[in-house]
């Protein structure tokens, strides 16, 4: 039973003041500095973890108590207090009969004798082991990912920085991982979020028993884990690389739907050889990733050695100078490829993608310069000029249906928004006919803005189509409240179509997930009439890709107009 302490002597001042405090659950003391005796009121039981408060009686015997790390802490407020006047409030920690640790507060002042000297310290203790236990809590989450208990991005960042300056340093070279679950999403959208949280722990544990001593992994993004190798040849980087796919792929998980297996990609580079600087790395390791997963799942790419960097940054700014001057000197069109209806065959509208007369002209595709001009902060003026293409094409042609890209910047520009406004006002009948496409993941990173410049085409009489569908994370509660008229499925998905079941699953998914609010389907880049034939069988509303026409900048129409 524990030992609720008397209180001190009526002659104490302020004896009902100190009941109110003891029973709020403090625990008040008056410690006698002349002969070290201290007189407790409360219950020790509860504040100080002790069975026998009589064992305090001496301030010897606390002093002993209190943890050997945190006793300079409080020795120090005491001493400031009697030269200083400042307040005695300190934390520290506290030895309990069961050598448990019991965090405590305690606020104290003292009283002096004629000489000036400290005679008597009356003070509170409380108990305050639990607000320690949830500021730790606190701590922990800020600096680790809640599921894994690896360091998350932002921990990990600082890692890599501490890594590079001392690499730098000593003149030796370091190592960047960057790992991803291969189409973790799409699992999440099968199989449901238990089974991707535990395809996640079991990355993480298999990942950690890769690292060497020193080496240094984190949880950077929902599919994503990063290593920072503080020291490794290029040899090195590649074997734990090797390892990392492997232990992935080797046997399957326990999942709440059964065992299943799953693979990862890498991207890596070095620092500080080929970056010099935190975001140099992770920028290098992102692209090395992409350029893995372009090779398909359970890939490794490193990103390019430093001289062929270097080229490779002059080439984008001859290709950015290329780009401005074919904005300059209206050098930019539309090719038209048609999307057909995939019962009839027949086409049921047009999709306008960018291509750029180069200076030699030549066009030039829009995946070698798209990249780029992003990356310069050009792509807002490349969209303005494709939809004024795409408008004019619409007037000239009444006949015809146009669908066009629209870039992430560009969804959050007004300018844009309001060019397309100038030139609908009044003509219902254009807007009727043109279809905005924005990228699934553009339209994920801020759902509320994307949905409100849905909510303004929509209002304009367009329609919008979600591009690269099952290429992130949109759930049936994602879509509703995108309100767009039509998703396009990831082409990623449809080339090995008929090679591959788990596509085909992921395909029947992504068509259920679609028709459940019935929107309007499209399957890109079918070039084979056996994929055509099973996105039928599936209920796709449109196809789209070789099999049924090329890009081109001279459409049917077109050549008609000549004859």
């Amino acid at each position: 039973m524990s030992e609720i302490l008397p209180l001190v002597a009526d002659d104490t001042p302020f004896p009902d003041l100190i009941s109110v405090l003891v029973a709020s659950g403090d625990l008040f003391y008056d410690w006698n500095l002349i002969d070290d005796r201290i007189s407790w009121s409360g219950n020790t039981r509860a504040v100080l973890g002790l069975q026998d408060g009589a064992a305090l009686r001496a301030g010897a015997a606390f002093l002993k108590r209190i943890h050997v790390e945190d006793l300079p802490h409080r020795m120090i407020a005491l001493a400031r207090h009697v030269e200083h006047g400042s307040n005695i409030d300190c934390e520290y920690r506290i030895r309990g009969d069961d050598d448990d640790t019991i965090w405590v507060q305690e606020r104290a002042v003292a009283r002096f004798g004629p000489n000036g000297r400290a005679i008597h310290l009356t003070g509170i203790i409380r108990n305050i082991s639990e607000r320690k236990e949830h500021e730790t809590r606190l701590a922990y989450l800020g600096n680790h990912d809640a599921l894994t208990g690896q360091l998350n991005r932002m921990r990990l960042r600082e890692a890599l920085e501490h890594s590079i300056d001392k690499n730098q340093r000593l003149e030796r070279q370091g190592g960047f991982l960057l790992v991803g679950i291969d189409k973790l999403a799409l699992i999440g959208e099968v199989y449901g979020e238990e089974v991707v949280d535990a395809l996640v722990i079991a990355a993480a544990k298999r990942l950690e028993g890769c690292l060497r001593t020193g080496d240094i992994l984190g949880r950077v993004g929902f599919d994503r884990f990063a290593i920072v190798l503080q020291h490794c040849s290029d040899g090195q980087l590649y074997q734990v690389a090797g390892r990392v796919l492997a232990v992935v792929r080797e046997v399957p998980v326990p999942t709440p739907v059964g065992p299943l297996h799953f693979t990862a990609s890498a991207g890596a580079t070095f620092f500080p050889t080929a970056a010099a600087t935190a975001r140099e790395v992770v920028s290098q390791a992102d692209s090395a990733l992409r350029n893995a997963h372009k090779l398909g799942c359970d890939c490794f790419s490193d990103f390019v050695d430093v001289p062929a960097n270097k080229i490779m940054h002059r080439r984008d700014l001859d290709t950015a100078e290329q780009v401005q001057r074919a904005l300059r000197d209206n050098r930019f069109v539309l090719a038209y490829q048609p999307v057909v209806h995939a019962d009839s065959g027949e086409t049921a509208f047009y999709e306008g993608l960018a291509r750029m007369v180069g200076d030699d002209g030549k066009l030039v595709t829009a995946s070698a310069f798209v990249p780029i001009v992003e990356e310069m902060g050009l792509m807002r003026l490349i969209d303005r000029r494709v939809l004024e293409l795409g408008l004019n094409t619409l007037e000239a042609q009444p006949q015809v249906k146009l669908s066009i890209n629209v870039s992430g910047l560009t969804v959050i520009d007004p300018i844009w928004l309001r060019l397309l406004e100038d030139r609908l006002r009044g003509r219902r009948d254009v807007a009727r006919r043109l279809t905005l496409e924005i990228t699934e993941t553009v339209a994920l990173d801020d759902l509320d803005e994307a949905s409100r410049f849905v909510r303004s085409l929509g209002e304009l009489g367009c329609q919008v189509a979600l591009d690269d569908f099952g290429a992130g994370f949109t759930s049936f509660r994602h879509l509703r409240s995108l309100h767009v008229d039509m998703v396009k499925i990831d082409g990623s998905f449809v080339r090995d179509l008929a090679d591959n079941p788990d596509n085909l699953i992921f395909v029947k998914t992504l068509l259920g997930l679609a028709k459940g609010i019935e929107l309007s389907t499209v399957a890109e880049c079918v070039e084979t009439a056996e994929q055509a034939a099973l996105l039928r069988a599936e209920g796709v509303c449109y196809l789209q890709g070789y099999y049924f026409g090329r890009p081109t900048i001279e459409p049917s129409w077109a050549q008609a107009a000549t004859e």
